[in-house]
């Protein structure tokens, strides 16, 4: 049954930056932030169990184009939303989400096509010059991502708040059915202008001394789309460009291999 509740509009959009765990110590972590940072309290928020499922065409005609069409399942409440991701040009602002509606954890989005899709107009003030239903009909399972962990409340003297995790995220790709295993920290604040500050003063305080976690330039689908997609396909595409040419076919890279190739981009990018 897709509900369609709108739900409580935020004032503030957030923003929420990644960071690969290179040492996996929570405690540490946690322990840099607490001598670090001053007049700030650690307020313990409980255990993470999430899922987040994203659906698209075969061709990906959605994410291709920078949107994300999701359904997240969390203990209280299963809905699907919405995700519009920017270039790279602006890292701290480069995602819009917007709430589609509540549903059974079993709902596709392909079940309720002409809800979601005249969701997706109303959102994009029908700028789509395509059959957007048709589109949402055609979408199945791509990725999905189940999350476990602890959640923290960060709170500053002033009274800003920002929400730091630490997950493990269980990845796997709908349609290969490979699958792979990431720990990621993360940070979540909202942009309001009061305490921009205390953001800066936060994420100093992350780059200079918590060396344990590294930050990437990519959001939770894209660290899981790098992981058990994308290695693949340029692996399925250098073989196949090899044969067309005539050449050795290279050895199958090891999983390792992927791994160490996907890190090395990512210190490409933050250089």
């Amino acid at each position: 049954m897709f509900i369609g509740d709108r739900g409580q509009p935020k004032q503030f959009t957030y923003t929420r930056r990644n960071y690969d765990v290179i040492i996996d110590n929570e405690k540490l972590t946690l322990l840099k932030l607490n001598q670090n940072l001053g007049f700030y309290n650690i307020i313990g928020q409980g255990k993470i169990k999430d899922t987040e499922i994203y659906y698209d065409t075969e061709k990906k005609l959605l994410s291709g184009a920078g949107l994300l069409l999701r359904k997240k399942i969390t203990p209280k409440r299963t809905y699907f939303s919405l995700v519009r991701i920017s270039g790279m040009d602006n890292i701290e602002n480069r995602e819009k989400k917007s709430f589609l509606g509540e549903c059974e954890e079993g709902d596709n989005p392909s079940d309720f096509p002409e809800q979601i899709a005249e969701e997706i107009n109303r959102i994009f003030n029908n700028l789509f010059t395509i059959n957007v239903v048709d589109i949402v009909k055609h979408c199945s399972p791509y990725i999905r991502i189940d999350i476990s962990g602890n959640r923290y409340k960060l709170v500053s003297g002033t009274g800003c708040e920002a929400e730091i995790t630490f997950e493990t995220l269980k990845i796997r790709d709908m349609r290969t059915g490979r699958k792979a295993k990431r720990r990621n920290f993360s940070i979540e604040m909202a942009d309001d202008a009061n305490y921009k500050k205390e953001r800066e003063e936060i994420l100093d305080v992350i780059d200079r001394h918590c060396k344990e976690v590294f930050f990437v330039r990519r959001n939770r689908f894209e660290i899981a789309e790098a992981t058990v997609v994308k290695p693949y396909e340029i692996a399925a595409a250098e073989f196949e460009k090899a044969q067309e040419n005539g050449e050795k076919v290279k050895k199958k890279k090891s999983k390792k291999d992927l791994e160490e190739e996907f890190k090395q981009q990512e210190e490409t990018t933050n250089q």
